[in-house]
């Protein structure tokens, strides 16, 4: 777990699988076609939902919060129930 995602670019070099993160918001303001625009720092590049970096799963949660301004335009706030399995190591179609 690391708070700001855009710290996946330093843990991507580390063998992890996942880092889970929040802190973004999702941008809290989004404009169709363009994206969000209200960001904090360490939240520009994966700032929703969930993104790769090499081997390393990123998921943001845009959270139920907000920071200034106290607003969500299409940006609904969103609470995460993530479920983790272990890999059998089974490959589907292959005997």
């Amino acid at each position: 777990m690391a708070h700001e995602p855009d710290f996946a670019d330093h843990v991507a070099s580390f063998p992890v699988d996942l880092q889970l993160s929040g802190h973004s918001h999702g941008g809290q303001v989004r404009i169709p076609g363009i994206g969000p625009i209200v960001l904090p720092a360490m939240a520009h590049k994966y700032h929703t939902g969930l993104n790769r970096v090499g081997r390393l799963q990123v998921y943001t949660s845009r959270g139920v919060g907000v920071i200034d301004p106290p607003v969500r335009l299409n940006c609904p706030p969103e609470v995460s129930l993530i479920t983790l399995r272990k890999d059998s190591g089974d490959k589907v179609g292959q005997s």
